[in-house]
């Protein structure tokens, strides 16, 4: 009678087959995580168009951002915002802002400071038909692509 190799109680063959559905489950948990926010478009530009139950823009301002390769530049009507960014994992990931150091009205200055906060806020990101949304859960602000 051969003696059939195994791992504890089950067989190597066991092993392997429960090593597939495994990695299977995985790739398809994955692709699950994908789809729910879409491909990020690298190389848009984007402007706000809605901000519902969220901060509202100083009349006649919008907010704007840029993605090119793994920047993000952003205005809201006083000074640029730039930085490094991940969009990875369905969300914005910025570390740190720089800012041009242009002396704006009060209201202008502090569309900037919540611009920069929501920003670093790691808001998550979804997109449909030309449209972008970003949402830290607190906040979201619908943008169009420009």
């Amino acid at each position: 009678m051969p003696v059939r190799p195994v791992w504890g109680r089950f067989s190597v063959a066991d092993a392997r087959r429960a090593l597939v559905a495994l990695a299977f489950g995985a790739s398809m948990v994955a692709c699950a995580c994908a789809d729910s926010y879409g491909e990020f478009p690298a190389d848009k530009t984007y402007s706000s168009v809605d901000a519902p139950d969220s901060y509202t823009p100083v009349g006649g301002t919008t907010v704007r951002l840029e993605f090119v390769d793994d920047r993000i530049s952003a205005e809201a009507g006083c000074n640029r915002l730039f930085g490094t960014v991940d969009t990875s994992q369905g969300r914005i990931t910025v570390d740190s802002l720089g800012s041009t150091r242009m002396a704006c009205p009060e209201a202008l200055m502090e569309q900037d400071r919540w611009l920069t906060a929501f920003l670093t806020s790691a808001p998550r990101w979804s997109r449909n038909d030309g449209t972008m949304v970003l949402d830290n859960g607190s906040e979201r602000v619908v943008f169009a692509e420009t």
